[in-house]
């Protein structure tokens, strides 16, 4: 038996294998040197070496002795050329070759197990028969799967074969990643960044360490930041694991201060940079182009190209942008080249169906509505978003009758010399698709029940397209959830496609709190408690109560969309409340009934309410559930008798209401418009009589992903056959968060001069009471924009505007006028004109508890006795 070390050892990256040399074992004969020459010559290249191979080709052209050893050379005496060439002894691996593996043997791992390693060899198995080149592609892989830091191989020769130990040295595992010098983007979205490449837990690898920082400065770059630096340290730890920490050197953010075009002949730049997200900064950049995001920039590439095809440039190319950094290096130009190319005109336009064979038949509606249903037609640019969105109502047509897989691909011919474009479009309609199972996933409370009736599609009906998209938008419009996707797949059959609704539901519940000050009230707090989905049925109860020394209410409701399974809806309220204005208490005690039913599902709906309450009107002290107060009134000696009757009131109230908004809760798109009229009348069993008209107009328009314009309108009139005219609690009172914003709550409108005493040279109150209107009108006009989309914060920039005015005679000839024409009870159709504004800005956060309102307001012309401006808080949507 023979045996003998053999050693691969691989340091560094790339592996050094060396075979270890040396004599026969003691105790075997040496054989002569005559002899080994020979047996040298015939070792194997492989055995042999480098030197091997220089000797054989520097003697190449030398001619054979006859004894077969190369002739000496030229010029070198008989002894030299008689002595033996030396040569090099075979490695213990060669004389191992051809001999079955015997024993593997796996040393030194700690956390990989052994049949793993295995796993990488190919040639190093038992049975296998051993070759060196085998075992050393074996410890190329074994390295190259880059667990280890070292591998090596012990060979021993015995008589049953060959036995290999490898011996292995592990790299470190990572314990922890830390990151040291970020100040602009948090660990937690660089941890996101890194870990496609680098996680805790997992083999340190000193490339995916590379590919790391790479995808850091990738994200930094993202946010603007082009000259951050990244490097990292490797800190030891116990157990064969390391602390890997990145520092980081974020500098200064680079924003885009210029885009150049090149090229552009026919569209201007400003055209091309309106379309482009680069260049185009936030209202938080402050004059500069933006911070420049390669995802950004890619995009704007497309849209680019698109706007050009839009415009019949078929052939336009934008070579590569070339981005240079400015010389402070704090900002960049990209200059983009644009090769626009010839202007396509439309030659022909060719619009049919045909069927399976390639025959043309008769379309659905007609060839003459097909072909109207195509704006394009010959001698027009060409425009591609034009073709496709009339391609796609043509295929919204045929998914309507339920052709779900009708195709529509237009075929285009270019023809360069003409700049004529040829548009052929052969529609296949395929066959009809049924409706198969409709899925519902991801409601953990909301009832299956409660999302199917909102679907305009049934199981086993025809597809169609337009009444999945309206019944994605009814599901959304509810406002239960934060996403709804609607998608379809293959059902069990050709005929048939599955319909999948996912949604993720948000809390439905709110918690709305609000305070304010006055002068009279001091501290006033509101409180409602509201759940939109109750037990998940899409119920709504809500419970509201307003506390202070002068205002108490409590008021329940309760709402079912679907009553008894049926499309009516209906809503029963229960109030007690008590409000004690600066010159009279009201206390109402009642409730309200309403029914109502769809029109056009779920646009339109009209609605009848009932209500029957008990109202009373007092300048002294008033209780209700909640205790006693003593109204703060001005006038208690001089009572507006006909201003405060009180008493039974019984009103219906009609309403038609048109709802296209996007979600009901946190509309950011479409319109609500709403009006009622209100009778309250002695044949209804009421002692108050009047007839109040209102209108409500709501309009929402995205400008931006991140910026929402929103109007809110309301106007009113009320009127009364009764001589004493319009009791004061049916009357409009304005001012305040919730209609204008800068002025204090329920101050504005017409004001009665009166004095102190019955006396008519006594002393008047100053300012006058506010009686309230029959005329009202007001309006908010607002631009909400993101600030941190991630917490929900957005600010808003509001300009409110409206008045009320009073239309009757009686209050107007009773008493003087009021000094300010604002305020003044006489109407003319010029009071129309006399109109409070005012302004301000605020903020909103989407709260857990319910959207929080912080909202500073400024008049734009403060009467004398009115605050010049006004803070106000509250939690509540506005609308």
């Amino acid at each position: 038996m023979r045996a003998l070390l053999v050693v691969f050892t691989i340091l560094g990256l790339s592996p050094r294998v060396a075979f270890a040399q040396g004599g026969p074992p003691a105790g075997t004969p040496k054989e002569p040197a005559a002899a080994q020459a020979p047996a040298a010559a015939q070792a194997p290249a492989a055995a042999q070496g480098d030197e091997g191979d220089e000797g054989e080709d520097g003697d190449a052209d030398a001619p054979a002795a006859p004894n077969g050893k190369g002739a000496a050379a030229a010029g070198a005496s008989p002894e030299e050329a008689a002595q033996p060439v030396p040569t090099l002894a075979p490695t213990e691996a060669e004389l191992a070759r051809g001999q079955p593996v015997a024993r593997v043997v796996i040393a030194g791992n700690r956390r990989i197990s052994a049949d793993d390693i295995r796993a990488y060899l190919g040639t190093a198995r038992v049975g296998k028969p051993f070759t060196p080149e085998g075992l050393s592609r074996d410890v190329r892989e074994l390295w190259d799967s880059g667990f280890f830091e070292d591998v090596e191989v012990d060979l021993t020769r015995r008589d049953d074969g060959v036995h290999l130990r490898i011996l292995v040295r592990e790299r470190p595992n990572i314990k922890t990643i830390e990151f040291d010098g970020n100040q602009n983007i948090s660990a937690e979205d660089l941890t996101e960044a890194l870990s496609v490449e680098v996680k805790t837990g997992t083999i340190l690898s000193y490339n995916a360490i590379r590919r790391g920082i790479q995808k850091l400065r990738d994200k930094y770059a993202e946010e603007g930041y082009f000259l951050a630096e990244v490097s990292y340290e490797t800190v030891p730890q116990r157990d064969n694991e390391v602390l890997l920490r990145f520092k980081i050197k974020e500098h200064e953010r680079v924003t885009v201060r210029r885009v150049t075009f090149i090229g552009n002949n026919n569209i201007p730049d400003a055209e091309l940079r309106e379309v482009m997200i680069t260049g185009q900064g936030s209202f938080f950049d402050f004059g500069t182009g933006g911070a420049f995001r390669q995802d950004a920039f890619e995009r704007d590439v497309l849209v680019l190209s698109a706007l050009y095809y839009d415009r019949g440039f078929l052939s336009v190319q934008i070579a590569t942008p070339r981005v240079m950094l400015t010389p402070d290096r704090t900002g960049i130009e990209v200059t983009l080249t644009i090769n626009e190319g010839p202007r396509y005109r439309i030659r022909q336009m060719r619009v049919y169906e045909r069927d399976a064979e390639g025959k043309e038949i008769e379309p659905i509606g007609g060839r003459r509505r097909l072909r109207e249903m195509v704006r394009a037609k010959s001698g027009d640019w060409f425009n591609r978003a034009e073709l496709a969105a009339d391609l796609g109502r043509i295929q919204t047509m045929y998914r309507d009758e339920g052709y779900a897989n009708v195709e529509a691909p237009p075929a285009t011919d270019l023809d360069p010399e003409r700049q004529e474009v040829d548009i052929i479009v052969a529609i296949r309609r395929n066959q009809p698709i049924k409706i198969g199972r409709i899925e519902i996933r991801g409601n953990t409370k909301t009832r299956d029940k409660v999302i199917r009736r909102e679907m305009e599609v049934l199981e086993e009906q025809l597809f169609s397209e337009s009444k999945l998209e309206r019944s994605k938008r009814r599901i959304t419009m509810l406002g239960y959830f934060e996403r709804v996707d609607i998608s379809t797949e293959q059902g069990d059959d050709a005929e048939h496609i599955n319909v999948n609704v996912e949604i993720v539901e948000k809390p439905t519940g709110t918690f709305q709190v609000g305070a304010g000050f006055s002068s009279i009230e001091n501290f006033i707090a509101t409180a409602q408690v509201q759940q939109q989905n109750l037990f998940g049925r899409g119920q709504s109860l809500s419970l509201q109560a307003q506390i202070s020394g002068l205002r108490q209410l409590i008021d329940v409701r309760f709402f079912e969309p679907y009553l008894f399974d049926t499309q009516f809806s209906a809503a029963i309220s229960a109030y007690d409340q008590l409000r004690v204005y600066n010159d009279f208490s009201q206390t109402s005690l009642g409730g309200a009934l309403t029914l109502g039913y769809p029109i056009i599902q779920p646009e339109l709906r009209v609605a009848l309410t009932y209500t029957l309450e008990s109202n009373q009107i007092s300048t002294q002290t008033t209780s209700t559930l909640f205790g006693t107060a003593a109204a703060v009134n001005f006038f208690q000696s001089v009572p507006l008798a006909n201003v405060y009757n009180d008493g039974i009131t019984s009103s219906i109230r009609p309403t038609i209401t048109y709802d296209t908004r996007n979600n009901q809760l946190f509309p950011s798109a479409g319109i609500f418009i709403q009006g009622s009229v209100e009778l309250a009348s002695k044949y209804l069993g009421s002692e108050q009589q009047f007839v109040r008209f209102r209108n409500t107009a709501r309009f929402y328009y995205p400008i931006r992903d991140w910026l929402v314009f929103k109007v809110n309108s309301e106007a009113g009139v009320v009127t009364s056959p009764s001589p004493e005219g319009v009791p004061i609690f049916a009357r409009f009172f304005l001012g305040g968060i919730l209609d204008l914003r800068g002025f204090l709550l329920r101050s504005v409108g017409p004001r009665l001069t009166l004095n102190q005493t019955l006396d008519p040279n006594a002393r008047p109150f100053n300012n006058g009471t506010n009686i309230g209107g029959n005329l009202m009108y007001y309006q908010n006009a607002e631009l909400e924009f993101t600030i941190l989309e991630q917490v929900g914060i957005r600010g808003v920039i509001f300009t409110d505007l409206g008045n009320a005015w009073n239309l009757e005679r009686n209050y107007c000839e009773a008493n003087p006028a009021s000094p300010f024409s604002a305020t003044n009870p006489c109407f003319t159709p010029s009071s129309l004109l006399n109109v409070r504004t005012s302004w301000g800005v605020g903020l909103r956060w989407f709260s857990p508890l319910g959207p929080l309102r912080f909202e500073y307001g400024f008049p734009f012309s403060p009467l004398p006795y009115e605050q010049p401006s006004r803070f106000e808080f509250t939690i509540g949507n506005f609308f």
